[in-house]
Protein backbone atom coordinates (compact mmCIF):
# COMPACT_ATOMS: atom_id res chain seq x y z
CA UNK A 1 0.00 0.00 0.00
CA UNK A 2 1.27 3.46 -0.81
CA UNK A 3 0.35 5.73 2.08
CA UNK A 4 0.32 9.20 0.61
CA UNK A 5 0.33 12.64 2.08
CA UNK A 6 -3.20 14.03 2.55
CA UNK A 7 -4.11 16.60 -0.05
CA UNK A 8 -3.38 20.12 1.17
CA UNK A 9 -1.86 19.11 4.51
CA UNK A 10 1.57 20.46 5.39
CA UNK A 11 1.79 22.95 2.47
CA UNK A 12 -0.70 25.74 1.82
CA UNK A 13 -3.19 24.74 4.48
CA UNK A 14 -1.69 26.68 7.38
CA UNK A 15 -5.13 27.57 8.73
CA UNK A 16 -6.10 23.91 9.05
CA UNK A 17 -2.77 23.09 10.70
CA UNK A 18 -3.33 25.90 13.17
CA UNK A 19 -6.77 24.56 14.10
CA UNK A 20 -5.49 21.01 14.51
CA UNK A 21 -2.51 22.11 16.60
CA UNK A 22 -4.93 23.83 18.98
CA UNK A 23 -6.61 20.60 20.07
CA UNK A 24 -5.66 19.06 23.40
CA UNK A 25 -4.96 15.39 22.63
CA UNK A 26 -6.06 14.35 26.12
CA UNK A 27 -9.43 16.07 25.74
CA UNK A 28 -10.00 14.47 22.32
CA UNK A 29 -9.15 11.06 23.79
CA UNK A 30 -11.56 11.50 26.72
CA UNK A 31 -14.33 12.49 24.31
CA UNK A 32 -13.65 9.41 22.18
CA UNK A 33 -13.51 7.09 25.17
CA UNK A 34 -17.08 8.05 26.04
CA UNK A 35 -18.05 6.62 22.65
CA UNK A 36 -15.84 3.56 22.97
CA UNK A 37 -17.54 2.79 26.30
CA UNK A 38 -20.70 2.05 24.29
CA UNK A 39 -18.91 -0.27 21.85
CA UNK A 40 -18.93 -3.91 23.02
CA UNK A 41 -16.13 -4.85 20.60
CA UNK A 42 -13.96 -2.43 22.61
CA UNK A 43 -15.25 -2.88 26.16
CA UNK A 44 -15.68 -6.68 26.07
CA UNK A 45 -12.16 -7.37 24.82
CA UNK A 46 -9.88 -8.27 27.72
CA UNK A 47 -6.60 -6.69 26.65
CA UNK A 48 -3.78 -6.35 29.24
CA UNK A 49 -2.79 -2.80 28.29
CA UNK A 50 -3.68 0.76 29.22
CA UNK A 51 -6.52 1.35 26.74
CA UNK A 52 -6.48 5.12 27.15
CA UNK A 53 -2.76 5.18 26.37
CA UNK A 54 -3.31 3.22 23.16
CA UNK A 55 -6.14 5.53 22.08
CA UNK A 56 -3.95 8.53 22.83
CA UNK A 57 -1.08 7.04 20.81
CA UNK A 58 -3.34 6.64 17.78
CA UNK A 59 -4.94 10.09 18.13
CA UNK A 60 -1.53 11.73 18.49
CA UNK A 61 -0.25 9.86 15.44
CA UNK A 62 -3.18 10.94 13.24
CA UNK A 63 -3.02 14.56 14.39
CA UNK A 64 0.73 14.72 13.69
CA UNK A 65 0.13 13.14 10.30
CA UNK A 66 -2.44 15.82 9.49
CA UNK A 67 -0.31 18.68 10.81
CA UNK A 68 3.03 17.59 9.34
CA UNK A 69 1.73 15.91 6.20
CA UNK A 70 4.02 12.93 6.79
CA UNK A 71 2.73 9.34 7.18
CA UNK A 72 4.09 7.10 9.97
CA UNK A 73 7.73 6.11 9.60
CA UNK A 74 9.01 2.56 9.97
CA UNK A 75 9.39 2.91 13.73
CA UNK A 76 5.77 4.00 14.21
CA UNK A 77 4.58 1.26 11.86
CA UNK A 78 6.48 -1.23 13.97
CA UNK A 79 4.78 0.06 17.12
CA UNK A 80 1.39 -0.15 15.42
CA UNK A 81 2.15 -3.71 14.37
CA UNK A 82 2.87 -4.63 18.01
CA UNK A 83 -0.45 -3.12 19.16
CA UNK A 84 -2.40 -5.04 16.54
CA UNK A 85 -0.40 -8.22 17.01
CA UNK A 86 -1.32 -8.13 20.69
CA UNK A 87 -4.99 -8.15 19.68
CA UNK A 88 -4.42 -11.16 17.47
CA UNK A 89 -2.50 -13.04 20.15
CA UNK A 90 -5.18 -12.24 22.73
CA UNK A 91 -7.78 -13.81 20.46
CA UNK A 92 -9.92 -10.83 19.46
CA UNK A 93 -11.69 -11.65 16.17
CA UNK A 94 -10.27 -9.61 13.33
CA UNK A 95 -13.68 -8.19 12.43
CA UNK A 96 -13.99 -6.75 15.95
CA UNK A 97 -10.45 -5.34 15.79
CA UNK A 98 -11.12 -3.57 12.50
CA UNK A 99 -14.52 -2.40 13.77
CA UNK A 100 -12.87 -0.62 16.70
CA UNK A 101 -10.55 1.27 14.38
CA UNK A 102 -13.30 2.13 11.91
CA UNK A 103 -15.56 3.34 14.72
CA UNK A 104 -12.72 5.38 16.19
CA UNK A 105 -12.15 7.37 13.00
CA UNK A 106 -15.75 8.52 13.12
CA UNK A 107 -15.43 9.37 16.83
CA UNK A 108 -12.21 11.29 16.13
CA UNK A 109 -13.95 13.43 13.50
CA UNK A 110 -16.98 14.04 15.73
CA UNK A 111 -14.74 14.94 18.67
CA UNK A 112 -12.93 17.55 16.58
CA UNK A 113 -16.23 19.09 15.49
CA UNK A 114 -17.67 19.07 19.03
CA UNK A 115 -14.58 20.63 20.61
CA UNK A 116 -13.94 23.27 17.93
CA UNK A 117 -15.10 26.86 18.09
CA UNK A 118 -17.72 27.94 15.57
CA UNK A 119 -15.07 29.42 13.26
CA UNK A 120 -12.77 26.42 13.57
CA UNK A 121 -15.68 24.03 12.99
CA UNK A 122 -16.55 25.83 9.77
CA UNK A 123 -12.96 25.48 8.59
CA UNK A 124 -12.90 21.77 9.50
CA UNK A 125 -16.08 21.16 7.55
CA UNK A 126 -14.70 23.08 4.60
CA UNK A 127 -11.55 20.91 4.69
CA UNK A 128 -13.28 17.64 5.55
CA UNK A 129 -11.77 15.98 2.46
CA UNK A 130 -8.27 16.61 3.80
CA UNK A 131 -9.06 15.19 7.24
CA UNK A 132 -10.97 12.19 5.91
CA UNK A 133 -8.31 11.57 3.27
CA UNK A 134 -5.80 11.14 6.08
CA UNK A 135 -8.19 8.95 8.08
CA UNK A 136 -8.78 6.72 5.05
CA UNK A 137 -5.03 6.40 4.48
CA UNK A 138 -4.55 5.53 8.13
CA UNK A 139 -7.30 2.91 8.01
CA UNK A 140 -5.69 1.41 4.91
CA UNK A 141 -2.46 1.21 6.89
CA UNK A 142 -4.28 -0.42 9.83
CA UNK A 143 -5.89 -3.02 7.56
CA UNK A 144 -2.52 -3.72 5.93
CA UNK A 145 -0.88 -4.27 9.32
CA UNK A 146 -3.82 -6.36 10.54
CA UNK A 147 -3.44 -8.58 7.48
CA UNK A 148 0.11 -9.33 8.60
CA UNK A 149 -0.73 -9.61 12.31
CA UNK A 150 -3.54 -12.06 11.55
CA UNK A 151 -1.62 -13.85 8.80
CA UNK A 152 -2.63 -17.24 10.19
CA UNK A 153 -6.33 -16.41 10.04
CA UNK A 154 -8.36 -16.87 6.90
CA UNK A 155 -10.51 -13.82 7.56
CA UNK A 156 -7.83 -11.21 6.81
CA UNK A 157 -9.21 -8.43 4.58
CA UNK A 158 -8.03 -8.89 1.01
CA UNK A 159 -9.54 -7.72 -2.25
CA UNK A 160 -9.34 -4.18 -3.58
CA UNK A 161 -13.03 -4.39 -4.43
CA UNK A 162 -13.89 -5.08 -0.81
CA UNK A 163 -11.85 -2.11 0.42
CA UNK A 164 -13.28 0.12 -2.29
CA UNK A 165 -16.84 -0.83 -1.35
CA UNK A 166 -16.14 -0.37 2.35
CA UNK A 167 -14.68 3.10 1.81
CA UNK A 168 -17.57 4.23 -0.40
CA UNK A 169 -20.11 2.89 2.09
CA UNK A 170 -18.43 4.76 4.95
CA UNK A 171 -18.35 8.01 3.01
CA UNK A 172 -21.98 7.76 1.96
CA UNK A 173 -23.06 7.07 5.53
CA UNK A 174 -20.93 9.96 6.79
CA UNK A 175 -22.78 12.23 4.31
CA UNK A 176 -19.53 13.57 2.90
CA UNK A 177 -19.74 15.29 -0.48
CA UNK A 178 -19.52 12.85 -3.39
CA UNK A 179 -16.11 13.37 -4.98
CA UNK A 180 -14.54 12.36 -8.27
CA UNK A 181 -12.79 9.58 -6.34
CA UNK A 182 -16.14 8.35 -5.02
CA UNK A 183 -17.58 8.31 -8.52
CA UNK A 184 -14.52 6.40 -9.70
CA UNK A 185 -14.98 3.86 -6.89
CA UNK A 186 -18.64 3.47 -7.78
CA UNK A 187 -17.84 3.07 -11.50
CA UNK A 188 -15.20 0.43 -10.79
CA UNK A 189 -17.69 -1.43 -8.64
CA UNK A 190 -20.59 -1.03 -11.08
CA UNK A 191 -22.67 0.63 -8.35
CA UNK A 192 -25.23 3.35 -9.13
CA UNK A 193 -24.76 6.34 -6.81
CA UNK A 194 -28.30 7.62 -7.34
CA UNK A 195 -30.32 7.65 -4.10
CA UNK A 196 -32.17 6.03 -2.42
CA UNK A 197 -30.27 2.97 -1.30
CA UNK A 198 -31.38 -0.21 0.46
CA UNK A 199 -28.97 -1.10 3.30
CA UNK A 200 -28.57 -4.80 4.00
CA UNK A 201 -26.61 -7.26 6.10
CA UNK A 202 -26.21 -10.95 5.31
CA UNK A 203 -24.66 -13.93 7.03
CA UNK A 204 -23.92 -17.50 6.00
CA UNK A 205 -24.54 -19.78 8.98
CA UNK A 206 -21.47 -21.80 9.86
CA UNK A 207 -19.47 -20.46 6.92
CA UNK A 208 -15.89 -19.16 7.00
CA UNK A 209 -14.83 -15.58 6.41
CA UNK A 210 -13.53 -16.70 3.01
CA UNK A 211 -17.07 -17.81 2.10
CA UNK A 212 -18.39 -14.42 3.15
CA UNK A 213 -15.73 -12.71 1.04
CA UNK A 214 -16.89 -14.77 -1.93
CA UNK A 215 -20.52 -13.79 -1.21
CA UNK A 216 -19.54 -10.10 -1.12
CA UNK A 217 -17.75 -10.53 -4.46
CA UNK A 218 -20.85 -12.10 -6.05
CA UNK A 219 -23.08 -9.33 -4.71
CA UNK A 220 -20.75 -6.66 -6.10
CA UNK A 221 -20.76 -8.41 -9.46
CA UNK A 222 -24.58 -8.21 -9.40
CA UNK A 223 -24.56 -4.44 -8.77
CA UNK A 224 -24.65 -4.15 -4.98
CA UNK A 225 -22.16 -2.26 -2.85
CA UNK A 226 -21.01 -5.13 -0.61
CA UNK A 227 -18.05 -5.71 1.68
CA UNK A 228 -17.09 -8.20 4.36
CA UNK A 229 -17.14 -7.64 8.10
CA UNK A 230 -15.53 -10.89 9.11
CA UNK A 231 -18.34 -13.43 9.30
CA UNK A 232 -20.88 -11.04 7.82
CA UNK A 233 -21.48 -9.03 4.63
CA UNK A 234 -22.88 -5.49 4.77
CA UNK A 235 -23.66 -2.95 2.10
CA UNK A 236 -26.20 -1.16 -0.07
CA UNK A 237 -28.40 -2.58 -2.79
CA UNK A 238 -30.24 -0.60 -5.45
CA UNK A 239 -34.06 -0.70 -5.26
CA UNK A 240 -35.34 -3.85 -6.93
CA UNK A 241 -32.07 -5.76 -6.44
CA UNK A 242 -32.61 -9.45 -7.14
CA UNK A 243 -31.97 -11.63 -4.09
CA UNK A 244 -33.66 -14.76 -5.47
CA UNK A 245 -30.52 -16.64 -6.48
CA UNK A 246 -28.63 -15.67 -3.33
CA UNK A 247 -31.51 -16.80 -1.12
CA UNK A 248 -31.29 -20.27 -2.61
CA UNK A 249 -28.31 -20.88 -0.32
CA UNK A 250 -29.86 -22.62 2.73
CA UNK A 251 -27.20 -21.08 4.99
CA UNK A 252 -28.14 -17.47 4.19
CA UNK A 253 -29.70 -15.08 6.66
CA UNK A 254 -30.62 -11.72 5.10
CA UNK A 255 -31.84 -8.48 6.68
CA UNK A 256 -32.73 -5.61 4.35
CA UNK A 257 -34.24 -2.19 5.02
CA UNK A 258 -36.48 -0.06 2.85
CA UNK A 259 -34.90 2.41 0.38
CA UNK A 260 -33.38 5.24 2.40
CA UNK A 261 -31.69 8.59 1.87
CA UNK A 262 -28.06 8.98 2.95
CA UNK A 263 -28.89 10.62 6.26
CA UNK A 264 -30.53 7.45 7.60
CA UNK A 265 -28.07 4.84 6.31
CA UNK A 266 -25.77 4.64 9.32
CA UNK A 267 -28.52 4.07 11.90
CA UNK A 268 -30.26 1.60 9.59
CA UNK A 269 -27.06 -0.43 9.10
CA UNK A 270 -26.60 -0.61 12.89
CA UNK A 271 -30.12 -1.95 13.28
CA UNK A 272 -29.64 -4.55 10.56
CA UNK A 273 -26.45 -5.87 12.15
CA UNK A 274 -28.31 -6.27 15.44
CA UNK A 275 -31.22 -7.95 13.64
CA UNK A 276 -28.89 -10.44 11.95
CA UNK A 277 -27.26 -11.31 15.29
CA UNK A 278 -30.67 -11.85 16.90
CA UNK A 279 -31.94 -13.92 13.98
CA UNK A 280 -28.79 -16.03 13.86
CA UNK A 281 -29.04 -16.77 17.56
CA UNK A 282 -32.58 -18.10 17.10
CA UNK A 283 -31.51 -20.29 14.18
CA UNK A 284 -33.38 -18.36 11.49
CA UNK A 285 -32.55 -18.67 7.79
CA UNK A 286 -33.69 -16.73 4.74
CA UNK A 287 -35.11 -13.24 5.14
CA UNK A 288 -35.47 -11.88 8.64
CA UNK A 289 -37.58 -8.81 9.37
CA UNK A 290 -37.58 -6.33 12.22
CA UNK A 291 -41.24 -7.13 12.97
CA UNK A 292 -40.14 -10.65 13.94
CA UNK A 293 -37.98 -9.38 16.81
CA UNK A 294 -39.36 -6.06 18.01
CA UNK A 295 -38.77 -6.61 21.77
CA UNK A 296 -35.18 -7.71 21.17
CA UNK A 297 -34.50 -4.75 18.89
CA UNK A 298 -36.02 -2.39 21.42
CA UNK A 299 -33.52 -3.64 23.99
CA UNK A 300 -30.64 -3.49 21.50
CA UNK A 301 -31.53 0.14 20.73
CA UNK A 302 -31.25 1.10 24.42
CA UNK A 303 -28.45 -1.09 25.87
CA UNK A 304 -27.91 1.11 28.92
CA UNK A 305 -31.55 0.73 29.95
CA UNK A 306 -31.44 -2.98 29.11
CA UNK A 307 -28.38 -3.41 31.35
CA UNK A 308 -30.20 -1.56 34.09
CA UNK A 309 -33.13 -3.97 33.78
CA UNK A 310 -30.76 -6.90 34.26
CA UNK A 311 -29.24 -5.27 37.33
CA UNK A 312 -32.70 -4.47 38.72
CA UNK A 313 -33.89 -8.07 38.36
CA UNK A 314 -30.77 -10.12 39.05
CA UNK A 315 -28.60 -7.73 41.07
CA UNK A 316 -30.30 -8.46 44.42
CA UNK A 317 -30.00 -12.20 43.79
CA UNK A 318 -26.30 -11.90 42.95
CA UNK A 319 -25.63 -9.82 46.04
CA UNK A 320 -27.36 -12.49 48.13
CA UNK A 321 -25.25 -15.14 46.39
CA UNK A 322 -28.50 -16.90 45.47
CA UNK A 323 -27.41 -18.76 42.34
CA UNK A 324 -30.29 -21.23 42.62
CA UNK A 325 -32.77 -18.35 42.79
CA UNK A 326 -31.37 -16.70 39.65
CA UNK A 327 -31.57 -20.00 37.77
CA UNK A 328 -35.11 -20.53 39.06
CA UNK A 329 -36.19 -17.10 37.88
CA UNK A 330 -34.74 -17.69 34.41
CA UNK A 331 -36.51 -21.06 34.24
CA UNK A 332 -39.82 -19.51 35.28
CA UNK A 333 -39.49 -16.89 32.56
CA UNK A 334 -38.67 -19.56 29.98
CA UNK A 335 -41.85 -21.46 30.91
CA UNK A 336 -44.21 -18.50 30.92
CA UNK A 337 -44.21 -18.38 34.76
CA UNK A 338 -45.99 -21.73 34.87
CA UNK A 339 -44.80 -23.10 38.22
CA UNK A 340 -45.65 -26.70 37.40
CA UNK A 341 -43.67 -26.65 34.14
CA UNK A 342 -40.75 -24.81 35.74
CA UNK A 343 -40.59 -27.24 38.67
CA UNK A 344 -40.47 -30.18 36.26
CA UNK A 345 -37.74 -28.53 34.19
CA UNK A 346 -35.43 -27.67 37.10
CA UNK A 347 -36.34 -30.37 38.46
CA UNK A 348 -37.55 -29.64 41.98
CA UNK A 349 -40.71 -30.29 43.97
CA UNK A 350 -43.38 -27.69 43.34
CA UNK A 351 -43.34 -26.65 46.99
CA UNK A 352 -39.59 -26.04 46.71
CA UNK A 353 -40.22 -23.87 43.67
CA UNK A 354 -42.89 -21.86 45.48
CA UNK A 355 -40.50 -21.36 48.41
CA UNK A 356 -37.85 -20.06 46.01
CA UNK A 357 -40.38 -17.73 44.38
CA UNK A 358 -41.14 -16.27 47.79
CA UNK A 359 -37.43 -15.61 48.41
CA UNK A 360 -37.02 -14.08 44.94
CA UNK A 361 -39.90 -11.70 45.57
CA UNK A 362 -38.57 -10.74 48.99
CA UNK A 363 -35.04 -10.06 47.74
CA UNK A 364 -36.01 -8.22 44.55
CA UNK A 365 -39.21 -6.49 45.62
CA UNK A 366 -40.91 -7.88 42.51
CA UNK A 367 -44.25 -9.63 42.41
CA UNK A 368 -44.17 -12.49 39.94
CA UNK A 369 -47.97 -12.47 39.91
CA UNK A 370 -48.01 -8.96 38.45
CA UNK A 371 -47.83 -8.70 34.66
CA UNK A 372 -45.70 -5.58 34.80
CA UNK A 373 -43.02 -7.28 36.89
CA UNK A 374 -43.20 -10.43 34.77
CA UNK A 375 -42.58 -8.28 31.71
CA UNK A 376 -39.53 -6.72 33.39
CA UNK A 377 -38.16 -10.19 34.15
CA UNK A 378 -38.77 -11.38 30.58
CA UNK A 379 -36.96 -8.37 29.16
CA UNK A 380 -34.03 -8.83 31.54
CA UNK A 381 -33.70 -12.51 30.68
CA UNK A 382 -33.94 -11.72 26.97
CA UNK A 383 -31.17 -9.13 27.20
CA UNK A 384 -28.96 -11.45 29.24
CA UNK A 385 -29.09 -13.93 26.38
CA UNK A 386 -28.66 -11.36 23.61
CA UNK A 387 -26.03 -9.05 25.03
CA UNK A 388 -22.99 -11.16 24.13
CA UNK A 389 -24.26 -11.94 20.63
CA UNK A 390 -24.98 -8.29 19.90
CA UNK A 391 -21.55 -7.34 21.23
CA UNK A 392 -19.98 -9.73 18.73
CA UNK A 393 -22.14 -8.21 16.02
CA UNK A 394 -20.40 -4.92 16.72
CA UNK A 395 -22.90 -2.54 15.16
CA UNK A 396 -20.95 -0.08 13.13
CA UNK A 397 -21.50 3.61 12.59
CA UNK A 398 -21.57 5.64 9.44
CA UNK A 399 -17.85 6.13 8.95
CA UNK A 400 -14.46 4.42 9.14
CA UNK A 401 -13.06 3.49 12.52
CA UNK A 402 -9.81 3.75 14.46
CA UNK A 403 -8.86 4.18 18.11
Amino acid sequence: MNVHRPSGAGDADGDLRGVLQGFDVGVVVRRMEAGFARLPAYTDFQWPVDRAAVVRWNVDLVLRWLVNGSPPDDYLRSELHEFLRARAISGQPIEDSILVYRRGARMFWEALLDLATDDDRALLLARSETVWGCLEDYLDLVVEVFARAYADQEDAPSTAGDRRARTLFDRLCAQLPVTIEDRDRAARLGFDLVEPYRPFTAQLAGASAAAHAELAFRLRAAGALAFTEGLRVTGLAPPGFGWTVVLEDPRLLLAEDEPLARGRLGAAADGLRALIAIGARSGRRGRVRADDYLPELLLADAPEIADRMVRRVFGPLERADAVDLAATLRCLAAHGFDSTAAAAALPVHRNTLLYRVGRIEKLTGLSLREQRDRTLVLLAVTWEALGTDLGAAGAEPAGPDSP
